[in-house]
């Protein structure tokens, strides 16, 4: 006997409703980077963060709505990310009045209080490199116990792993398992155009690479990525990271300009950011970022380019040193720290890549919002300018 028509379409759309009942149905299950299976039994609508410099992250999810949700963070993006603080600040005016919490490492974070805050928050998001320390302490069992849901996510200590599963696993906890889909595609699909590219050009140079992190800050030189955090972009562009023989298996660590010069990379990345005075100085590093002071920038580089060692490297003989926007290790948005990469350790492959024009599009596509800037830029260039 046949089946009518009309029936069919019925029951078809009948199973499509249900399906789509059954994924926004509490409770739910979800799985965060750190293999722990969290159940909600309701939909979060308050979220705290370990880090503020993640907010980007709830932008990707919440859009224009992403500061009502949050209810409390860590006041890290104000202090460290000065420029990133006043972009978003003037979107969204209501961070300046987000309760702030204390660093869990430094024991500054203050679990009774974080419980009675009013709202209370329903979801903390914890960095990965927090989430054995915040279960050895307790605070996990304690956050539990009063309801808080715990799910980490991790953009800095294996990124190329972990960026896409940490934006979907949030997006699924809080029914927005389009925005976190949407995301993934785009990632995915601009890191796999990188990688098909590579594969297409087996007999490109392989480059040595050496990244300094956070220059300018210190005095001292110089501290480095092994295998974590940005210097895990290097063996998936093909390239070779100086750093990994004398860093010994550790995923950060320091070298001596000697032994940079010894190593000789061809390509020398600075992963920096700065400050700028009251009366327009920058201080700690090259303050790139949002809202550009150009002047401030080509005095900073320039007075990082002129340390002798530096001189001494082929990379800076060749005209190949770089600088990249330093929240990008921390950051859904390290997509274009790998673009900024790939244009730099081979230029010939990837000339028409145009990281800056991924930022703007990931922001006005994910986050519904304008920006401006100046994230990467060739030392060279910005000195002549």
């Amino acid at each position: 006997m046949k089946t009518p028509i009309k029936t069919l379409l019925s029951l078809t759309v009948g199973l499509t409703v249900s399906n789509i009942a059954l994924a926004n149905t509490y409770p739910i299950t979800v799985t965060d980077v750190a293999g722990r299976h969290v159940t909600f039994d309701h939909q979060p609508q308050n979220i705290a963060l370990s880090t503020s410099r993640i907010f980007p992250l709830l932008e990707i999810i919440y859009q224009k709505e992403a500061a009502k949700h949050l209810v409390a963070a860590r006041d890290d993006m104000r202090v460290s990310a000065p420029s990133m603080y006043a972009s978003y600040i003037k979107q969204y005016p209501s961070l300046k009045n987000v309760p702030t919490i204390g660093l869990i490492k430094s024991g500054e974070f203050d679990v009774e209080r974080f419980i009675n805050l009013k709202p209370k928050p329903d979801l903390f998001i914890l960095d990965l490199s927090n989430i054995k320390l915040a279960e050895d302490k307790g605070l996990l069992k304690k956050l539990n116990d009063a309801g808080i849901k715990v799910l980490t996510v991790d953009f800095r200590e294996k990124p190329l792993k972990n960026t896409v599963k940490s934006v979907q696993v949030i997006a699924d906890a809080v029914n927005r398992s389009k925005q976190g889909d949407a995301f993934a595609k785009y990632y995915t699909s601009h890191l796999n155009a990188i990688k098909d590219t590579l594969a297409q050009h087996p007999n490109a140079p392989t480059p040595r690479v050496f990244i300094e992190r956070a220059a300018g800050y210190s005095d001292s030189c110089c501290r480095t990525f092994a295998n974590g955090n940005m210097g895990a972009y290097i063996p998936m562009l093909k390239a070779e990271n100086i750093a990994i023989a004398p860093l010994d298996g550790s995923e950060t660590g320091q070298m001596s300009p000697e032994t940079v010069i010894t190593s000789q990379p061809n390509v020398y990345i600075m992963q920096t950011t700065g400050w700028i005075t009251n009366d327009g100085q920058a201080t700690n590093g090259i303050p790139l970022g949002y809202s550009p002071n150009h002047a401030a920038i080509k005095k900073a580089t320039t007075s990082l380019m002129n340390r002798p060692w530096l001189q001494a490297l082929t990379a800076y003989q060749q005209k190949n040193v770089y600088s990249i926007y330093m929240p990008f290790y921390n950051s859904p948005y390290n997509l274009v720290a790998i673009e900024y990469f790939a244009k730099w350790l081979h230029p010939s492959l990837f000339s028409k890549l145009q990281p800056e024009k991924t930022f703007e599009e990931m922001n006005l596509k994910f986050g519904n919002r304008h920006l401006s800037g100046q994230f990467g830029q060739n030392n060279f260039k910005a000195m002549s300018q």
